[in-house]
């Protein structure tokens, strides 16, 4: 079996770097193929990207010229599994577990819509909804949770989320196909929700979340989402630094007390 993995990413080189280093160091045997698609907004977010791009050349990336159609091209039927992420997540936490022990969770059950990367038991509190929640009934199987998402709450009752779920590819390209349309992430992951009645009704994810996603700025200009309420960095700002060859170090960042799938955390820097 065999895991695909695409990331979007817009006018944010600086955040994709620590992205890519956070899977370096804590889910390098997790994918087997990595795409990311990506657009930017002037001369100056573009100069990131094309330092990005020439350290990392084993990775395929796509320049977006129609976001749906870009994104349909980029699922490879010929690999079981396609993940999704966003260019501000980190894996914070190291998955330990074998890629084949992960990807069973999901092949071996007919009753599993997906994998959360973003989801544990550490989780009671939405960041964009400032909602406080418990998890409600589940099972826990070694390392491993399993519940109905259909009976919970908040975070645990969204499991067509492109922010770290691994799905199987026939299910996702089957739905996205349907689509038949959208212009950014925010925009998709809005339409998969009307196919939750379609959806088979468990989430599968670890005892604890193994990624975040750090809201310290917004790029998308369809859903305002909370950002910057306690570090506060433009995308501007962590451009400059990446041109003058700094990067942010993810050994020097303090992950204490994540509680939910998205936590502002304060960035550190070190010279490239």
């Amino acid at each position: 079996m065999k895991n695909k993995l695409i990331i979007f990413s817009k006018n944010r080189a600086c955040q994709l770097q620590l992205l890519l280093n956070s899977i370096d160091k804590n889910a390098d045997t997790l994918f087997d193929e990595v795409d990311v698609i990506y657009i930017y907004d002037n001369i100056e977010f573009q100069k990131g990207y094309e330092i990005l791009i020439k350290k990392y050349e084993k990775i395929n990336f796509i320049k977006e010229n129609n976001f749906y159609t870009n994104v349909l091209k980029s699922i490879n039927d010929n690999i079981e599994f396609t993940t999704f992420l966003v260019d501000d997540n980190v894996f914070y936490k190291n998955i330990g577990s074998p890629q084949s022990d992960i990807l069973n969770m999901i092949s071996s059950d007919p009753n599993v819509i997906c994998f959360s990367l973003r989801l544990g038991l550490n989780c009671n509190y939405s960041h964009p909804a400032d909602i406080h929640y418990k998890i409600g009934t589940y099972e826990i199987n070694g390392e491993f949770l399993k519940f109905n998402y259909k009976l919970q709450r908040v975070d645990f009752a969204y499991p067509l989320s492109v922010d770290g779920h691994i799905f199987t590819t026939s299910f996702i390209k089957k739905l996205i196909i349907t689509m038949r349309n959208f212009p950014n992430p925010n925009v998709m992951e809005t339409k998969l929700q009307s196919f939750l009645h379609l959806s088979p009704n468990y989430i599968v994810s670890f005892k604890e979340s193994k990624i975040v996603g750090v809201p310290v700025n917004i790029v998308n200009n369809t859903h305002p989402n909370k950002k910057g309420k306690e570090y506060p960095m433009s995308v501007e700002y962590l451009n400059q630094k990446y041109i003058n060859n700094e990067i942010i170090d993810i050994d020097k960042i303090q992950f204490d007390d994540i509680n939910g799938p998205h936590k502002e955390v304060e960035y550190k820097f070190s010279e490239a």
